[in-house]
C-alpha cells in the first residue's frame, strides 16, 4: 500500500513538472551600442539585442525607460522584419512598452541572437541618461519562457563638461 502510495505520488510530481512551462537557459538583453554619445538635436538609434534565445521566440513584451527625460526621449521605436505583429504604447515621459510577435516562426530554435527593436532617441539637452529595458514576459519556441539578465545603455549627450564621466553600465 505504502509502495502504490509512493509511485503514485511521484507520478504526480513528475505530472506537474511536465505541464509547468519550463525556463529556457541563460539569456541576455543588451544593447548595441552600450555607450551613445550625441549632440543636442541629433536622434542616435540603438538596437535591442537578447542573446541566447535558443529555444526561438514566439513573442515578448518589454519596458524601456529613459531615466531623464530632459536629455533624453524616445523617438521612433521600429521592429525587424521577423516581428510581423507589433505595438509600441507610452506609458508616461520614461517609459514605454513595446510588443511583439513572430508570427511566421522566423525565430527559430537554434538561433542564439536577435534583434529586437530599433530605438531612436531623441537627444534634448547636454546630461547623462540610461536607458534600460525591464522584461514582462519573452515567450519561446516550446511553450517556455526566457528570463533574461537585462543591461542598460548609457546616453551622454554634448555640452555635460569637458570629461563627461560616463555611468558604469548595470
Amino acid at each position: 500500500m505504502k509502495q502504490t502510495y509512493t509511485i503514485g505520488v511521484l507520478g504526480a510530481l513528475i505530472l506537474i513538472a511536465g505541464l509547468i512551462a519550463p525556463v529556457s537557459a541563460y539569456s541576455l538583453l543588451f544593447f548595441n551600442p552600450s555607450v551613445v554619445e550625441s549632440n543636442p538635436g541629433e536622434e542616435p538609434a540603438i538596437d535591442l539585442i537578447m542573446e541566447g534565445c535558443n529555444a526561438g521566440i514566439s513573442g515578448y513584451a518589454l519596458y524601456l525607460t529613459l531615466d531623464n527625460p530632459t536629455v533624453a526621449s524616445f523617438g521612433e521605436i521600429s521592429f525587424p522584419s521577423w516581428v510581423s505583429m507589433n505595438t509600441v504604447e507610452h506609458i508616461n515621459s520614461t517609459t514605454i512598452l513595446i510588443q511583439g510577435a513572430d508570427l511566421g516562426n522566423q525565430v527559430e530554435p537554434a538561433l542564439s541572437i536577435a534583434n529586437l527593436a530599433k530605438v531612436n532617441i531623441h537627444a534634448l539637452t547636454a546630461g547623462y541618461a540610461t536607458l534600460s529595458v525591464e522584461p514582462v514576459v519573452i515567450d519561446d519556441d516550446r511553450n517556455g519562457r526566457y528570463e533574461p539578465v537585462s543591461k542598460t545603455a548609457s546616453i551622454v549627450i554634448s555640452g555635460a563638461g569637458p570629461n563627461p564621466m560616463i555611468p558604469a553600465s548595470q
